[in-house]
């Protein structure tokens, strides 16, 4: 089995991602707004069977939850738990090997990683929607963007990037290693503060999942910023939004609620920006060829160029 399987049976990771309650609260209330009493509904990737189990609470009539990890047997006990099993069958399988012949009324599925595509398991979703969404059926989430924005935040650049080594440790001169790191171009998943943002986040990546192909996410581009405030740009932050339904919308930027994804911080060789400048950034989105669902973001920042691995 793909080791990533096996990493979701463990009970640490799933209460992980059910403790986080924007990102539960969220599924559960576009789950609610979009099921209808009767509706055929797959669950892709469905951990303890929770969006699974929302789903016949909401009124489906049948309801798929698919998984491939040991998860999917605790998941069949809380279904059983709940008595719901004339509703909801669990099926241990990869979602890309589950065929119903285009019946099902809804897709949901919580397949996102860091900064959306890490992880991979968007190419097993869309295998899964051409299968089995009836024409004009609903994917939950419906919409997926992916954003970036310019930050000075000389705090997280210091303590937690490049600018640590700026720092003498007893008594050793480690300053050579700053500009070492920025060329190794570490990329780092916290909390980016919100107030540290440069200019409004820009999309590097807009899906709709009812038509997308596996191959969209991976784009190249140009992105301009407007500088809000004069600063020391040291550095980009990253993160996802995501449609869920027509009146619910998840995100997971500097500026909303904590999730348990927050955000991708990507510190680069600092410099002086003024208010009212326009930054331009070139950018290239791609799958890693060295790991398999890991992502690869290419900044080309004024002379400089970084390559950032994700996941």
């Amino acid at each position: 089995m793909d080791h990533y399987f096996e990493s979701y049976g463990g009970l640490g990771l799933q209460r992980y991602m059910v403790s986080d309650k924007p990102r539960t609260d969220s599924f559960a209330a576009a789950i609610k707004e979009v099921v209808q009493e009767g509706d055929e509904v797959i669950d892709v990737g469905t951990g303890t069977g929770l969006l699974a189990i929302l789903a016949a609470k909401a009124g489906a009539k049948k309801v798929y939850g698919l998984d491939d990890s040991d998860i999917a047997e605790v998941a069949k006990t809380l279904v059983e738990r709940n008595g719901l099993t004339d509703v909801v069958d669990i099926v241990r399988c990869n979602a890309s090997n589950f065929d119903l012949g285009n019946t099902t009324d809804v897709i949901v599925s919580e397949w996102l990683g860091l900064l959306a595509f890490a992880e991979a398991m968007l190419d097993d979703l869309i295998v899964a929607r051409d299968a089995n969404l009836k024409p004009g059926g609903t994917m939950i989430p419906s919409e997926v963007d992916v954003l970036l924005a310019p930050v000075s935040c000389p705090d997280l650049y210091n303590r937690e990037g490049p600018g640590f080594w700026r720092e003498t440790i007893h008594g050793i001169d480690y300053a050579i290693l700053e500009e070492l790191e920025q060329n190794q171009a570490l990329s780092l998943q916290i909390r980016v503060p919100a107030e540290s943002m440069l200019a409004k986040g820009q999309p590097m990546v807009s899906l709709n999942l009812a038509t997308a192909s596996s191959e969209d996410p991976w784009e190249r581009g140009e992105l301009e910023f407007q500088m809000e405030r004069g600063a020391r740009l040291d550095g980009f932050v990253g993160w996802f939004s995501m449609q869920l339904s027509p009146s619910v919308r998840l995100d997971t930027g500097p500026d909303s609620p904590l999730t348990h994804w927050r955000q991708i911080h990507f510190p680069f060789k600092p410099f002086n920006v003024e208010a009212g400048q326009i930054l331009k950034v070139r950018y290239t989105l791609d799958r890693s060829e060295q790991h398999s669902r890991a992502i690869l973001l290419d900044l080309a920042v004024g002379e400089n160029r970084y390559c950032y691995q994700v996941g």
